[in-house]
């Protein structure tokens, strides 16, 4: 297999298991993402100061607070999202699978006329 079609093979792969695949598993990519690595501090941002004064700690406490209820509603987009991406791939591998055996839902072929340039067309004179 010459390299071109190789290259294509792989793009065609690599593209299936980027967009038809949900198994992704959600709870275990958060917690890697969450987990530091050896060697490096994690920042933690309840951890309160002794150095600030009183107002600063109040703001803090609303901007803590705002941050928490926009993060419970992007883990809603995402459980939506989720369930949407799962629908959609169940959908992608239902047509992928009829498209794969065609003799069991034969679809409605079409026949659309090329158009051809004047020059081609034979004229009568």
């Amino acid at each position: 297999m010459g390299r071109g079609r190789q290259k294509a093979k792989q793009q065609k792969i690599a593209r299936k298991l980027k967009y038809l695949t949900t198994d992704t598993d959600y709870d275990e990519l958060a917690k890697e993402l969450n987990s530091s690595e050896p060697g490096q501090g994690s920042f933690d941002p309840f951890a309160s100061s002794e150095g600030y004064e009183e107002d600063t700690y109040l703001q803090e406490k609303d901007d803590t607070a705002e941050s928490i209820a926009t993060h419970t509603s992007s883990d809603d987009d995402l459980d939506e999202y989720a369930k949407w991406a799962a629908e959609a791939a169940a959908k992608a591998v239902s047509s992928e699978n009829s498209a794969a055996h065609p003799g069991t839902h034969a679809g409605v072929h079409h026949h659309i006329p090329m158009p051809m340039p004047n020059f081609i067309h034979k004229h009568d004179k």
